[in-house]
C-alpha cells in the first residue's frame, strides 16, 4: 500500500475527491495511489499541500517512500 493510498483510506478519501482538489483528472490520481504511477513535481507539490504535508514530495523521490 502506498502512503497516499494509506492516507486516502485513512482519512475517506476517494479519488475523486483528491482529483478535484489538485484539479487532475481522477484515473491520475488511481495510478498514483496505486503506485503504478509517480507523480509530476507539479502534482507531487499538490498532493503535499492538500495533505498538510504528510505526504511529503520526498515520499516519491525512492521506491520505499512510494510504497511505504
Amino acid at each position: 500500500m502506498t502512503m497516499l493510498a494509506a492516507y486516502m483510506e485513512r482519512n475517506k478519501i476517494s479519488d475523486a475527491d483528491l482529483a478535484v482538489v489538485i484539479g487532475k483528472d481522477r484515473s491520475i490520481v488511481n495510478r498514483i495511489r496505486q503506485g503504478k504511477m509517480r507523480p509530476t513535481l507539479e502534482v507531487a507539490a499538490l498532493i503535499e499541500r492538500h495533505t498538510n504535508g504528510e505526504i511529503p514530495m520526498q515520499a516519491w523521490v525512492s521506491e520505499e517512500g512510494a510504497a511505504a
